[in-house]
């Protein structure tokens, strides 16, 4: 076999395990890609529940059309003052909360640079298998973003657990009938007690779905906690797993969303609690 024979099988031998290399590790950014979709998809899944959460605080309770213009004509008959753009809203709709239009910018805002923010992250990812050296120094580069991502949501979480909103225009509508009931001279002992028990089972249903609206927008939190935790893991190994171990956690991941939805409440609780513990440490 002659030298130059010998160079071109040489080459080309090389040039196939190189582009069998990229080809691999191609495919193995590929699947980490999938364990950052999830963990992107989670935490767009849990802010866009954190936003509804904090809109239900000054929902008023759903009133028919019919009703909200008794409302109307009944405030107009008594309202002596002159009708302003200042003061329409109110006139047509006296139980919905009137947000400073200033504070609701700024939650506005607050809440969509978290998005942002998570968005970026996954972005980092987009062309992330186009050539491996790259790759994998882009994949340990965004090893300490993630963890400070992963310390605000555990954060956010923690501050939910502690602190979830609650309906408080309903509740503040209901706390008033109850006063009304109470002032009320003209009922009997028998009309009170009724007026009472209805009261009752208004609040309860109230506070029901206050509960169930806490718990799932918690259980959405965790869910990105935990997806986030997983991929720190795959980020931070990386050099050392190859794509049936990706897979797998792609395969975990999904698995995990099944057992989240079967958390009670109190589980659910005792892992925010826990998460905001770990963001402070």
């Amino acid at each position: 076999m002659t030298v130059p024979k010998f160079s071109q099988i040489c080459r080309t031998t090389l040039i196939v395990a190189t582009l069998s290399f990229l080809a691999a590790c191609s495919q193995k950014a590929e699947t980490l890609k999938l364990s950052v979709t999830q963990f992107g998809t989670a935490t767009q899944a849990a802010f866009d529940s954190y936003g509804a959460a904090y809109a239900a605080q000054f929902a008023p309770f759903d009133k028919a059309p019919s009703a909200q213009q008794s409302d109307f004509i009944a405030n107009m008959a008594d309202f002596t003052g002159t009708v302003s753009a200042s003061n329409i809203d109110v006139l047509i709709d006296p139980d919905g909360a009137k947000i400073d239009p200033t504070v609701a910018q700024k939650w506005q805002d607050t809440l969509s640079g978290l998005r942002q923010q998570y968005q970026q992250f996954v972005a980092i990812f987009d062309n992330i298998e186009a050539g491996s050296a790259l790759g994998a120094s882009a994949v340990t580069q965004s090893g300490p973003i993630l963890e400070k991502l992963r310390a605000q949501l555990a954060t956010i979480t923690g501050d939910f657990t502690k602190n979830p909103p609650q309906f408080l225009n309903r509740r503040s509508s209901l706390i008033a009938q109850l006063n009304d009931i109470r002032a009320d001279k003209n009922d009997d002992a028998d009309a009170k007690r009724l007026r009472y028990q209805i009261w009752w089972q208004d609040w309860q249903a109230l506070t029901h779905l206050e509960t169930q609206m806490q718990t799932d927008t918690l259980r959405k939190f965790v869910s990105a906690n935990i997806l986030g935790n997983r991929l720190q893991n795959q980020i931070d190994t990386y050099a050392t797993l190859d794509v049936a171990s990706l897979l797998s956690a792609v395969e975990q991941g999904i698995s995990l969303a099944g057992e989240i939805d079967k958390m009670s409440p109190q589980e659910l609780i005792t892992q925010g609690t826990a998460l905001a513990q770990t963001a402070t440490n």
